[in-house]
């Protein structure tokens, strides 16, 4: 786990404090392809309660300044759980969600038949699951480069991916204009860093990830070490009051 940059002593709030909320959001009334695709947006945050106590048991905190205290934003994630076994086409379904999702279901799904694509099927331990996309990961600048991505997205991972594998696309998803080589060395970077995960290189730029497997949970526990590290480090460089 990086811990380099930025300075750890640098970061907002003590990372141990960080929680992970997820949500998804569907109407009563069906429509086309509500049973196929399950998107879910997890938030990662320091709740301004949790906050104001943490800074109290280390300083005289008046009420008034108790109340100031607010949750701070750490990253977003969103994940896209496609069905494989529901009554619509598997990529019909992933091909009307957004673009660079559909992109990865035409590497891993068999455009035509509505299957996993043969070539993926075989790097696969466990064929009976559903698809879970990691569609999007982004850190608030603050807490970016002290190797927080890993242990996040793998926590976030384990609750909609039951029964699933997960696939991904390495890529730059923070809104900035990338140039052609930009993007690539961006993708290959963060290539590196799901691999801490044990996501591993499929084709055309999509990683795979077997989460009916032990080692991503064995490798999520070693992230999780990094973490109670990284909260261990920060605690032990916040100024005295």
């Amino acid at each position: 786990m990086t811990t380099a940059a930025p300075n750890i002593a640098q970061l907002p709030a003590d990372p141990s404090l960080i929680s992970l909320a997820y949500h998804h959001e569907h109407p009563l009334q069906t429509y086309e392809f509500v049973d196929t695709l399950e998107v879910w947006t997890v938030t990662a945050r320091i709740d301004a309660d949790v906050l104001a106590e943490d800074m109290a048991a280390y300083s005289a905190m008046e009420q008034d300044s108790s109340d100031a205290v607010q949750d701070i934003a750490v990253g977003r994630m969103s994940f896209v759980r496609v069905r494989m076994f529901s009554p619509d086409h598997p990529f019909e379904a992933v091909d009307s969600y957004t673009g660079d999702v559909s992109r990865i279901g035409e590497v891993v799904l068999d455009v035509a038949a509505g299957e996993w694509e043969p070539a993926f099927e075989a790097v696969l331990a466990h064929l009976v699951g559903d698809l879970l996309i990691m569609d999007r990961v982004i850190l608030e600048p603050a807490w970016r480069g002290c190797g927080l991505g890993p242990v996040l997205a793998g926590a976030a991972i384990r609750r909609p991916s039951q029964d699933c594998v997960a696939v991904c696309e390495p890529g730059s998803a923070d809104g900035r204009e990338l140039t052609y080589d930009q993007h690539r060395e961006a993708a290959v970077k963060l290539g590196r860093v799901w691999e801490q995960l044990g996501f591993e290189p499929f084709q055309d730029g999509v990683h795979v990830l077997d989460c009916h497997l032990q080692r991503p949970q064995d490798l999520l526990a070693e992230r999780q070490r990094d973490f109670g590290t990284l909260g261990n480090t920060w605690r032990q460089s916040r100024p005295l009051p």
